[in-house]
């Protein structure tokens, strides 16, 4: 039983510690608990008895802790004279704490408490207690300084991820994903019920291990074993149905005919049989419906004799709430875990999942032109049937209108994505003497996506030409990592662990694209692109490598003073033959003050107090290959002679032999805290990161021959500040957890190479005028919108006259003159707002009463705004397409409304202040009720545990915002590209019902 630190030797004058530890509750005694002499490394554990014996204890007064599992922790003062034995007993209090004593970080895992750096975890439990798609879905809301955003509710869409905030104004702030090991998996093609827990690396202290891609934090993803014990079959599984979150107020057929033949510009040819019991077309309703999801999942698992093996299989299918939306995933997972003898250990982690995605192309046009089946449903006049006389797809009010009936489009255009994506690793680990190890693990990765899109020629859109396009993009990446650990403790108090090693990645990327345009039939579409009368077709492959080494130092003193070293160097074949090396190093202390014995006496109801502090430098490699080197384009048609024609080469891209690698430097402040019997726990960090030489593609004078190149430009910088609470507490039966979370980001744009901005498209092609609402500007936060302040309404012809601006007319937009100059123009632009939220919540809760649990998620995001382009087209008064009910409160001298122009006057189409709304939000994310049926009955029905539970997600949204989710960004992910609602999936709301069994 004795657990004496290092190899001291007990010498006569030394004395000893014994005792019991006993349940509070109950009396009786409790096995396997951890007793340690706070300070040193001496230690034990009860056996079976309850019963403990600490030897070779020097003379002196010592603080004794007692922990297990699912207890609070007993702590206890006492005086050890020379050669006495001394007594101390314990009584542990029951609590519903679920300590994590130990979290994954790179390349191993660490105790929590032994942590120097800024780690948010989320266990297995806390996933899936929530019926959802994907994993990051699940961890939104629950770890600080994470934002999990949904900027597109479709079946099968990617989401925003991001950690602390966004550094590079180009290239990607996506978070590095390791599943198991294996870096740069996707997160979602791997089923929430395989993962075992979810740890995110924040700071530079716990990331910089991965040196080149860890800029944007870590997220390491572990997924289930076999648990000793017998094999144990488990079922879970949910159906349910969705909806729409809200439908928009539009016009009724009977007001959009009266608003239009009002209207005194309005098409003569155009005239309705009555305007009193006009038949009204609900567009949405037609579009929309309520869609069903499904998942079921089946996982074998034991482990016996050195053997641990878990398999699993499992299928999701969502419909989406607008019709021929939709998205499945099968999924295998194969872990196994071999012991060959006490020294040598094999393992291999296998998954496969195939998914296919219909989609509705929400931000795009198709064919020649035309809208998404969002915006048709909203635009498209209420008067017209489906269907004409003769069973046709009716056209719009105008024959020269490109837009198509919404109907039409969720029947003939199609948009199907098959993604098949592979992980496998295969690893040994050989322990040379006790405490040193070496492991080494080869890991491959392959992602096929196939998307294949048809345009039917009957849409009028596609200017009665079908078009086809079938796009492949296929990866495959190697990857081999080797690494050595030793552990070492002397005397007692000095505990080492270094870790030493180096990987090696190639990846391979090949892409294949084909248009057809021109059928004459829609039969077969793009499975035979050989039909259409013009058919295109290009490709391309390149391939990149990366090679590492890395070490890492952890040193403990006494449990009480931590320190954390690493360094990493990555070599990448992206880069400049001067730049392709970089080094990134960083380092950590901690200092456990509550083990220190004046603190103790000071704060009694502190169980642990941690200060941290961290520093160190990231990097990122997010730019594509070859961007160092001069490049050719192949393609040009060029004439030789009068009738030879040759394809031509010519330069299309400038060598850069200076592009460097884009650096993160980030420091890090924090503590850990917690207090009454482990009760509480509050964590605090604040970080100030600068991201220097970003990467970015810089425009160039034509006159160069040349329209861009990939450059290193400037800095941004981020600071922030993360707060999380949580509380627990039992009462009889009754179980309480509540949890919250608070986090803060504040982005600044420090230089950008010797320019003070740069502007960026924020609208679509079709809107010219507001395409530069977006810009990047030196001493201003990234995401923000730039335009012209809304004034309202002119009243009078006079104040129009007068006013210096363009256009100007009574019952028309106002714009603010803002430096009094006489003239509105471009001089008059201010920043109208950001994308960027500067404040995310999560708010947690969870009761349990005997068999019966309710949980809760709520979530939010405050003071950020969003610019909304779908108002822009719908608040014309007497427009010829469908408008917003809003518009009955048109301008009229009688009725001198400051907010809605007059009849037939449509909005100013320059980027002004009013599309620009509050995207503030509180969300009930998630309420869970779940009841686990007595053992006595599910028993007797052959079944181990029986969970059956109704869920329900993104149930409301508070928000003074007008449209479908202000989470929304219908222009990408990227955080330029974020803000911007144009025709958007609308928002889903989801009922479930479920079940866990296992056998």
């Amino acid at each position: 039983m004795l657990a004496a630190a290092g190899d001291a030797t007990a010498q006569d004058s030394t004395g000893a510690i014994t005792g019991v530890v006993r349940a509070r509750d109950t009396g009786t005694p409790v096995a396997r608990v951890g007793v340690s002499v706070v300070g040193t490394r001496l230690a034990a554990e009860t056996d079976p008895e309850g019963r403990y014996t600490i030897s070779g204890v020097p003379p002196g007064t010592y603080h004794v802790r007692a922990r297990l599992l699912g207890y609070a922790a007993g702590d206890t003062t006492i005086v050890v004279q020379g050669g006495q034995p001394i007594r101390a007993d314990f009584r542990l209090q029951p609590s519903a704490i679920e300590l994590n004593p130990v979290v994954a970080v790179g390349y191993g895992t660490q105790r929590k408490a032994d942590l120097t750096g800024s780690v948010g975890s989320v266990a297995s439990k806390d996933i899936q207690t929530i019926p959802v798609a994907r994993i990051d879905q699940a961890i939104a809301g629950l770890v600080a300084g994470v934002q999990v955003q949904t900027t597109n509710a479709q079946p099968g869409s990617v989401m925003r991820l991001r950690v602390r905030g966004g550094n590079s104004i180009q290239g990607t702030n996506d978070p590095l994903v390791v599943v198991d090991g294996v870096i740069g998996a996707d997160l979602d093609q791997i089923s929430p019920g395989d993962i075992e827990s979810v740890d995110v690396l924040k700071d530079a202290s716990a990331t910089a291990i991965y040196g080149a891609r860890a800029s944007n934090g870590v997220i390491i993803v572990t997924t289930k074993r076999g648990q000793p014990g017998k094999i144990r079959f488990a079922y879970s599984g949910y159906t349910g149905m969705q909806d729409v979150t809200k439908h928009i107020d539009v016009l009724s057929a009977d007001e959009f005919a009266r608003l239009y033949m009002r209207n005194p510009n309005h098409d003569k040819s155009v005239t309705f049989d009555t305007l009193s019991q006009v038949p009204t077309t609900d567009w949405q309703s037609l579009v929309y419906h309520t869609a069903p999801i499904r998942n079921h999942e089946i996982r074998v698992s034991g482990a016996t004799g050195g053997t641990s093996l878990m398999v699993s299989a499992g299928w999701f299918d969502q419909d989406g709430v607008v019709r021929a939306s939709d998205f499945g995933r099968g999924s295998l997972r194969f872990n196994l875990d071999q012991d060959l003898g006490p020294q040598f250990r094999l393992g291999t982690r296998a998954s496969y999942s195939r998914s296919v995605g219909n989609q509705d192309r929400v931000n795009a046009g198709y064919g020649s032109g035309g809208g998404a089946v969002t915006a048709e449903a909203l635009r498209f006049a209420p008067t017209i049937p489906v269907y004409d006389s003769a069973g046709n797809f009716s056209g719009p009010l105008f024959p020269s209108q490109t837009m198509d009936n919404p109907v039409a489009i969720v029947n003939l255009l199609s948009d199907k994505t098959t993604t098949d994506y592979l992980i496998g690793s295969l690893f040994g680990e050989y322990d040379l003497v006790p405490g040193l190890t070496l492991r080494s693990s080869l890991s491959y990765t392959s992602r096929n996506v196939l998307e294949q899109q048809y345009a039917s020629r009957l849409l009028r859109a596609a200017l009665g030409s079908g078009q086809a396009n079938i796009d492949n993009n296929d990866q495959t990446t190697w990857l081999s990592e080797n690494t050595v650990t030793l552990h070492r403790t002397l005397g007692g108090t000095h505990d080492f662990a270094l870790l030493g090693g180096f990987t090696a990645q190639q990846t391979r990327t090949g892409t294949n694209s084909e248009q057809g345009v021109g059928f004459t039939s829609d039969e077969l579409g793009y499975k035979r692109l050989n039909l259409a009368e013009t058919v295109t077709g290009s490709s391309s492959s390149s391939r990149t490598r990366l090679l590492s080494f890395l070490g890492r130092l952890n040193y403990s003193l006494a449990g009480k003073y931590l320190v954390t070293g690493t360094v990493r160097t990555d070599g990448s074949s992206k880069f400049a033959a001067n730049n392709k090396w970089a080094t990134f190093p960083s380092a950590a202390v901690a200092w456990r003050v509550s083990d220190e014995p004046f603190f103790r006496r000071l704060a009694p109801a502190v169980n642990e107090l941690k200060l941290r502090l961290s520093a160190g430098r990231t990097g990122s490699e997010a730019i594509g290959a070859y961007q160092s080197l001069a490049s050719w384009s192949v393609g040009a048609i060029y004439a030789i002679g009068n009738v030879t024609y040759r394809n031509g080469a010519h330069p299309n891209r400038n060598p850069n032999p200076n592009l460097r690698w884009e650096t993160t430097t980030q420091y890090d402040g924090g503590l850990d805290l917690t207090l009454f019997d482990n009760r509480v726990t509050f964590t605090a960090d604040a970080y100030h990161k600068v991201t220097s030489d970003l990467l970015y593609s810089k425009q160039v004078p034509y006159f160069s021959g040349f329209a861009s190149y990939v450059t290193n430009i400037g800095k941004v910088q981020n600071r922030g500040l993360e707060l999380a609470l949580d509380t627990r507490h039992t009462v009889g039966p009754l179980e309480l957890h509540l949890g919250g979370n608070l986090s803060a980001n504040r982005s600044k744009v420090l230089d950008l190479g010797g320019d003070q901005e740069f502007f960026r498209a924020g609208a679509n092609s079709s809107l010219t005028l507001i395409r530069d609402g977006a810009i990047i500007r030196v001493g201003e936060p990234l995401g923000n919108f730039y335009g012209y302040i809304w004034d309202g309404i002119f009243q009078d012809s006079a104040s129009a006259a007068r006013s210096g601006q363009d256009g100007a007319r009574v019952g028309g937009d106002r714009l603010r003159d803002l430096n009094g100059d006489g003239v509105v123009d471009s001089n008059d632009r201010i920043i109208l707002g950001n994308a960027q939220p500067r404040w995310l919540f999560g708010l947690t809760s969870f009761a349990t009463y005997k068999s019966l649990s309710v949980s809760c998620v709520v979530r939010g995001a405050l003071d950020f705004q969003v610019v909304n382009l779908n108002r822009m087209g719908m608040e014309t008064p007497g427009g010829s397409t469908n408008m917003l009910r809003s518009v009955l409160d048109y301008w009229t001298p009688s009725n001198p409304t400051n907010t809605m122009t007059g009849l037939g006057i449509g909005p100013n189409s320059l980027m002004t202040s009013r599309w620009v709304e509050d995207g503030s939000f509180v969300r009930l994310q998630n309420v869970t009720v779940a009841w686990a049926v007595p053992q006595r009955f599910s028993t007797r029905l052959g079944m181990g545990q029986l969970r059956l539970y109704v869920s329900g997600q993104n149930l409301h949204t508070f928000t003074r915002y007008s449209w479908y989710d202000p989470e929304v960004s219908s222009r990408g992910t990227g955080d330029l590209e974020l803000g911007w609602d144009d025709s958007s999936y609308p928002g889903i709301k989801t009922f479930t019902f479920g079940l866990n069994v296992d056998f």
